[in-house]
């Protein structure tokens, strides 16, 4: 007794699976997030390395000590301030259906212009599967057990038949099964891309804080030396 062949088509095995834009936009992000760290190490690391060099022989008296110390310190915050929360881009994510069925304050903040989207236009990201992400996910468990209920019949039916109608319905319940999956997993991407947007947005925010540390930390190094 045979089992119907696999109808999906296999890839060849020098073959590399295709790439998203969402992921492309994924990596577009945290090299932006990478490009950010690198310069702003480099620029606090000159302004760091510069300033004591140039200003600590002129520093005169404990209280002027303590202001360039401080200077120094505010500085060194700001710097260690851009890179940390810079580098929570480059955090990996576990992105789940639950942030578009059950998102978090937070997480319904991030994603408000994707669930728009979403909403106003649901066949274009679910296709024949529903209008919901929970009705999507629903329809890949239910295609996969039709798919599942029919290999195991075709296992121990005899007549031609049937056999016959199960394999063209396993072709189909394959087909839908896929094609519902990978629906799944382009809306977990989009998602997971939204969700890095926002991790770069607040990013940029925290550096630009930083830098006023770095400037300010400069500043009152300089005015302490400057005394």
């Amino acid at each position: 007794m045979t089992t119907p062949s696999d109808p999906r088509p296999q890839l060849p095995a020098d073959a590399s699976p295709l790439v998203s834009a969402a992921q492309l936009a994924v990596t577009d992000m945290r090299t932006t997030a990478r490009w950010t760290i690198a310069s702003f190490a480099a620029v606090g690391g000159v302004m760091l390395g510069g300033l004591p060099l140039a200003g600590i022989g002129k520093v005169r008296g404990g209280g002027d000590l303590a202001l360039a110390t401080a200077g120094l310190a505010l500085a060194v915050l700001g710097v260690a301030w851009a890179i940390w929360h810079t580098g929570e881009a480059l955090t990996p994510r576990l992105t789940t259906l639950r942030v578009l069925t059950d998102p978090t304050p937070r997480e319904q903040r991030e994603l408000r212009d994707l669930h728009d989207e979403l909403a106003a236009c649901p066949r274009a990201f679910y296709g024949p599967f529903g209008t919901t992400p929970a009705e999507l996910d629903a329809a890949c468990r239910l295609h996969g057990r039709v798919a599942a209920n029919l290999e195991s019949l075709l296992v121990h039916e005899t007549d031609p038949r049937r056999r016959a109608e199960a394999s063209h319905g396993l072709t189909l319940a394959r087909a839908s099964t896929d094609q519902a999956l990978r629906r799944r997993r382009d809306l977990l991407e989009l998602a997971h891309a939204w969700q890095v947007r926002a991790a770069l947005r607040r990013a940029r925010l925290h550096t630009v804080l930083g830098a006023f540390g770095v400037v300010a930390g400069a500043v009152v190094f300089l005015l302490a030396a400057g005394r």
